[in-house]
């Protein structure tokens, strides 16, 4: 064997051509009325012109000639594979395959679903009937003073009178850390629960605004806390939600509109499911 024919037969593209050939022509073979596809192929102006303009829309120029010459080119040969590739039934079973299929079919449904353009009647109404998906969360601004708890509880329990007369004489009172913000500007629950330990927020609920209170017992210590404002939840305008709601509306309803679409279409079908003995679903 020569050192040539080695080396050819040493190179990949000649082995998948080889066993493609091999296979194709078996199947033609066992197969001979199944090759029915049309083997005329025309690549239209409009063909060329889509062609050319992917091309200009990637590359931000027209293509020259050899150019334009390959792309039809390449074109021709996939147009001959994906016929030879049906007609092997090579699309058949392939899970790849079935998925690209219904993802383009409900591209269609997808399409169909976009042209509906909601009116602000329909978002109101949308919104009323979802109204805890958007409700703004209530939000507080406080200012806080920390004690460590990690001493003694007698000396805990005179600092914490140290502290409840220095604030109520209204002097200036340092935290014991100031690893911890002193500030707190229109923050949720869950934020400050973040920051203290959960069930830190429930300890506010009844406290007023305005003066200093305490102590309050967190995850992290003992506090005094002055509550400077309080908003509580709300159902926001529609105004200021317009854009979520529009988006949320148009989910769903694409959502249900496919629904429709396979329920409609399986109507044409006599479908049968025949379950593993040991995989029935119970009744």
């Amino acid at each position: 064997m020569t050192g040539t024919m080695k080396s050819l037969l040493k190179e990949p593209l000649l082995h998948f051509l080889t066993i493609g050939a091999a296979f194709f022509a078996l199947y033609l073979y066992l197969n001979p009325g199944e090759m029915s596809a049309d083997d005329r192929i025309v690549v239209s102006p409009e063909r060329i012109e889509q062609l050319a303009g992917n091309f200009r829309q990637t590359w931000q120029r027209p293509p020259t000639r050899d150019e334009l010459d390959a792309l039809v080119n390449d074109f021709v040969v996939e147009e001959i594979l994906y016929r030879q590739a049906l007609a092997m039934g090579i699309d058949k079973n392939d899970t790849v395959i079935r998925r690209r299929l219904r993802q383009k079919m409900e591209f269609y449904t997808d399409d169909v679903a976009d042209r509906v353009s909601p009116d602000r009647e329909r978002l109101a109404q949308y919104l009323a009937d979802n109204t805890e998906r958007y409700r703004q969360p209530a939000r507080v601004s406080l200012e806080q003073v920390y004690l460590r708890n990690d001493m003694p509880r007698e000396q805990l329990d005179q600092r914490i009178d140290e502290v409840t007369a220095q604030l109520a004489a209204d002097e200036a009172v340092e935290s014991d850390s100031a690893m911890i913000p002193r500030h707190f500007e229109s923050v949720s629950g869950r934020e400050l629960d973040r920051t203290f330990g959960g069930g830190f927020t429930r300890s506010l609920a009844d406290l007023p605004v305005g003066d200093w209170q305490g102590p309050v017992t967190s995850g992290l210590g003992v506090h005094f806390v002055r509550i400077r404002d309080f908003q509580p939840a709300r159902t926001p305008a529609l105004e200021d939600v317009m854009a979520e709601v529009e988006r949320d509306w148009r989910n769903e309803h694409t959502q249900t509109l496919r629904r429709q679409v396979h329920e409609r279409l399986r109507e044409d079908y006599d479908v049968v499911v025949r379950w593993p003995e040991d995989r029935e679903p119970s009744s």
